[in-house]
């Protein structure tokens, strides 16, 4: 290893652990004690590091001990480059990227983004690049809900380093390496229903665009509505994804709000707030109030507020996904050469948030 390598990896196990033991890291590295200590020496003239007994300090670790010995001059080095792979930069996404973004410049780590726009085949290029390119870590939301039997997931359980799947499921046969954070869609539908009955509500509709999160939104959905004679597939609707231009989710949405009044429904869960909005002028056109004829809450809050009935909304915890992904992988690098430790597969539950589109039907009133 030439000496910029072993200077850079030096500093990086400062970074990430605060103090390094020379003998022990010198035959991790393959070389000898006296070459390491000739670069701790190197380092420390240069203001990088502080040497100690046995070995190195970093300067955030020396300032603790005492002030005086840590330069305020040195600069501060990315301690690890984590790559981040998300479907879109719009709507869902922006604010999942915002925490991880925040995540880094905490950890003092460089975040390089690369987005996807659904497609199987730029995911894939994009994490074989990436990983290839020399990122220390990799986060990464598939299009797929699932990527078992995929190239994509055989990629990512091969990786020679931490990989955090965000907002999708990891099943357990993925071989205990990869680890996820994801919102727990099914608890947040469970969610939206239960304060719905609270109101009095007892036919419930659902609408939930395709998408990866549509699954899980439809299992609490059914699991909360379920009756002895089973779930009502009448209140029931998957809308399609429309093409640019495409009036099909109109439509489709005209055709669920007709199915849902019909069937004797008096609420509905909307799924996305996009959709939860067009429904409440749908239904103005057709002289039904909301919420006084017709309670609506919205599965996502990123403009729900913003109609002309403020919508209840059930929000996701986006910002919180991306900056716990980006810190699983900062603590999986930290103790990547320590015993093997259990892997973490997070559900975050997402909250709901009241505003003026959910009331108590006519006949609780």
């Amino acid at each position: 290893m030439l000496a910029h390598g072993r200077h850079d990896a030096i500093l990086r196990e400062l970074e990430l652990r605060g103090t390094l033991q020379a003998a022990r890291f010198a035959e991790r590295i393959g070389v000898s004690s006296m070459t390491l200590r000739r670069d701790l020496d190197e380092l420390e003239r240069q203001g990088l590091l502080v040497r100690v007994h046995g070995g190195a300090v970093s300067l955030a670790v020396a300032a603790q001990r005492d002030p005086a010995q840590a330069s305020s001059r040195a600069p501060r080095r990315p301690v690890a480059t984590i790559g981040m792979i998300t479907p879109s930069a719009s709507y869902y996404y922006p604010e999942v990227i915002r925490g991880a973004r925040d995540a880094a410049r905490e950890l003092h780590c460089r975040l390089v983004l690369g987005t996807t726009n659904y497609s199987e085949r730029e995911e894939l290029r994009q994490a074989e690049r990436l990983i290839a390119g020399g990122v220390d870590a990799l986060m990464i939301t598939p299009s797929r809900v699932r990527i078992e039997g995929t190239r994509l997931h055989e990629v990512l359980t091969e990786a020679p380093l931490p990989v955090v799947v965000v907002e999708r499921a990891v099943e357990e046969r993925t071989g205990g390496r990869v680890e996820s954070v994801r919102t727990d869609h099914a608890y947040g539908a469970e969610l939206a229903v239960r304060r719905l009955a609270e109101l009095g509500h007892e036919r419930i509709a659902l609408a939930a665009r395709e998408t990866p999160t549509s699954p899980w939104l439809i299992d609490g959905y059914t699991r909360a509505t379920s009756r002895a004679d089973g779930p009502d597939d009448a209140l029931r609707a998957v809308l399609p994804t429309p093409l640019t231009g495409d009036d099909s989710s109109v439509e489709a949405l005209g055709v669920f709000l007709e199915s849902l009044l019909a069937n004797g429904a008096t609420a509905a869960i909307v799924l996305t707030d996009v959709d939860a909005v067009s429904l409440v002028d749908l239904a103005a056109d057709r002289g039904i109030r909301v919420p006084e004829d017709l309670s609506i809450i919205a599965y996502d809050d990123e403009i729900a507020g913003l109609g002309r009935v403020p919508l209840t909304a059930v929000a996701p915890p986006k910002y919180d996904l991306g900056h716990t992904a980006l810190r699983m992988c900062m603590d999986r690098l930290r103790h990547s050469s320590d015993a093997p430790r259990a892997v973490t597969r997070t559900a975050m539950l997402p909250r709901l948030t009241e505003r003026d589109s959910t009331v108590p039907p006519r006949d609780v009133r």
